[in-house]
């Protein structure tokens, strides 16, 4: 007897468990279901949006001519390793190298002081951006961008538009001047830091300002430097 009610309490017992699996199935089914309904739908408005792949992103940054690339928290911890890549990159041309170093100081800190892109890391709150660093025959090119605050983009692009019409005495003379100013609201660093770029590269500095929302644009800088 009691061995008979010992089964029929594991009969019930797998009843029930099989019933409470059916019932998350037919659910996991149902939204599988509306998944694809809602993923269809979402297909159909956007036929002519290209798909991001995530290869043409790898291929890209993984070019010969692609030396450094990355993009992510700036902190003091980020620059010294790629200060350390650097001078591992290029100690076969000190003079080129002591130039990329500088300018690479210089830029790298307009992202890690001014980007209005930020995350948070336990009680460091660190910016945002892109450093990119090319190489062609004659030059090699520095890259940096972040986002940047739409009321801040038509002083920034006037500052290095500024720049780039002084010839070096120019620059100096600039550079002494703007040293002795008092510092805007932010400066956004178009000031002693670009300046110095310019005079280190001798090159004018490629400005570039892409709209992302009312908000915020996106705000790029490049110099080359004779490889």
């Amino acid at each position: 007897m009691l061995f008979k009610e010992v089964l029929e309490t594991q009969r019930e017992i797998l009843n029930n468990w099989y019933k409470s699996q059916k019932m998350m199935l037919d659910a996991l089914i149902e939204q599988a279901k509306q998944y694809e309904q809602n993923n269809t739908t979402q297909a159909d408005t956007e036929e002519d949006e290209p798909e991001f792949s995530l290869f043409d992103y790898y291929s890209l940054t993984n070019r010969d001519d692609v030396l450094i690339s990355y993009k992510g928290p700036v902190s003091d911890l980020i620059l010294a390793e790629i200060s350390r890549d650097i001078r591992d990159k290029f100690s076969e041309n000190p003079k080129a190298s002591k130039k990329l170093f500088s300018i690479f100081v210089e830029l790298a800190q307009n992202i890690l002081y001014y980007s209005s892109e930020k995350v948070q890391f336990g009680s460091r709150n660190d910016s945002i951006g892109t450093i990119l660093i090319t190489r062609t025959r004659k030059y090699l090119t520095f890259s940096c961008g972040n986002l940047v605050q739409n009321k801040y983009i038509d002083d920034l692009v006037e500052g290095c538009e500024k720049i780039n019409s002084l010839n070096r005495d120019e620059l100096r003379e600039y550079k002494r001047e703007t040293r002795s100013a008092p510092q805007k609201e932010r400066s956004k660093g178009a000031g002693i830091g670009l300046i110095q770029v310019a005079l280190t590269s001798g090159n004018p500095l490629g400005v570039e300002a892409r709209y992302v929302d009312e908000k915020y644009s996106f705000f790029s800088l490049s110099v080359r430097i004779t490889a």
